[in-house]
């Protein structure tokens, strides 16, 4: 079964687009070469991305003789997509183009603790988008929400959320009614997010990589040759592992769970009982330690319990990383959150990790901190959707199961 000629023509057109998807600025000479297509196909075609306002006239390039090539490049105005990060903390919203950059962000601090004050949340959140972009709004058609939980990527839906006490909260319904129109709507767990943003963020060095969020929680996401791991249903839930049988109690109902041990309330509740058996005639307040304040104390040096607390924590971080990679077998593991601050997190854990773990699988391995800022989980996010809306790798052998 041969392919049609419009079958291939759709084929060379997203070929070309996904020249432009590792050098934004190019030649018809580059695309030709990458492409192996001939002069007047690429002419023709570079034509109609332009026609379709996907491609735009930059300026022309250097000449080594004869007419100077025209640049050419992806068109920034188009293709705006509206990514929202939420947490306890607020709403993070930033708008990218075609190009993966963040033209507009706004953050909204407020805390979000149960289904209403998420709802407030997003209502404000969207009113400011409307009120102070507008015109861009109006071209935006697909959102892409992060959110800490349970996730059910068909139904575009929060299934469960402990750290925002949320249950069964439809997105898809949510967000149409927010924007008054019919949304395209991408639903990622946080930490799917933030191993979108390294991935994309460092040139995709690493097809196999781990994202491990060690904050509030304990979160985990993967990267298998090259493809995000989403299961039916969600999973990876890293932090209702158990680590501990004889362990204290977790909200999942089981005992010793990663998370009770390992993340900001327990590293606090250990410096709390740690001082409180220093110094038992005084009642201290550990409710107003946070894993910022306990690292800050620690990195001063002045302060022997929070070091204690915090060299522990390293020590629990590590021996996950190593179940991690005796199960994923990974090239990288990118360690997120405020643990990142330590300045000898990674290289502690790389050697634990090398002296614990399967030789086979740590040759090779790197641990490290994330390279990117707050604003990991919205690059991360538009990057992905524009893979699958806009930069569709194909070929004549997927289209029709067939060579022509």
């Amino acid at each position: 079964m041969k392919a049609g000629k419009e079958t291939i023509k759709y084929i060379n057109k997203q070929n070309i687009l996904n020249v432009f998807r590792e050098k934004n600025e190019v030649t018809k000479a580059e695309i030709m070469g990458v492409t192996k297509l001939s002069a007047a196909t690429v002419s023709n075609l570079i034509q109609e991305l332009m026609e379709e306002t996907l491609l735009t006239e930059k300026y022309y390039g250097e000449s080594s003789g004869g007419r100077k090539p025209m640049i050419y490049s992806l068109n920034g105005e188009r293709v705006r997509i509206l990514t929202v990060k939420v947490t306890t903390k607020g709403i993070l919203a930033g708008i990218v183009n075609l190009k993966g950059e963040i033209i507009w962000h706004k953050s909204l601090p407020v805390r979000i603790h149960d289904e209403a004050t998420f709802r407030s949340a997003m209502k404000e959140a969207a009113a400011q988008l409307k009120e102070q972009q507008r015109n861009l709004m109006e071209q935006i058609s697909i959102v892409a929400y992060s959110i800490p939980g349970v996730i059910c990527y068909s139904t575009r839906s929060i299934v469960y959320s402990a750290a925002l006490y949320l249950e069964n909260v439809d997105l898809q319904a949510l967000s149409d009614r927010l924007f008054n129109k019919d949304m395209e709507v991408y639903v990622f767990k946080d930490t799917d997010a933030l191993i979108l943003g390294e991935y994309y963020g460092t040139g995709k060095d690493s097809r196999n990589m781990v994202y491990l969020l060690c904050d509030q929680g304990v979160g985990m996401s993967v990267i298998s040759e090259g493809n995000l791991l989403r299961l039916t249903g969600c999973g990876l839930e890293i932090g209702h592992t158990t680590i501990d049988l004889h362990g204290l109690p977790c909200k999942c109902s089981s005992t010793g769970c990663v998370g009770t041990l390992l993340g900001e309330k327990p590293a606090a509740a250990q410096y709390t009982q740690i001082y409180e058996t220093i110094y038992p005639e005084t009642i201290f307040d550990g409710t107003t330690l946070s894993y910022d304040v306990l690292i800050d104390r620690s990195l001063e040096g002045k302060d022997k319990i929070a070091s204690r607390v915090m060299r522990e924590q390293i020590e629990l971080l590590s021996v996950v990383v190593v179940n991690t990679v005796n199960l994923f077998n990974p090239d990288l593991v990118v360690i997120g959150g405020p643990v990142a601050r330590i300045p000898e997190m990674a290289g502690t854990v790389e050697a634990w990790v090398k002296k614990k773990a399967l030789k086979p699988f740590t040759s090779s391995i790197s641990i490290k901190a994330p390279t990117l800022g707050n604003h990991a989980s919205l690059y991360g996010m538009a990057e992905y959707v524009l893979d699958k809306e806009v930069f569709t790798a194909v070929s004549i052998r997927k289209l029709t199961g067939f060579l022509a």
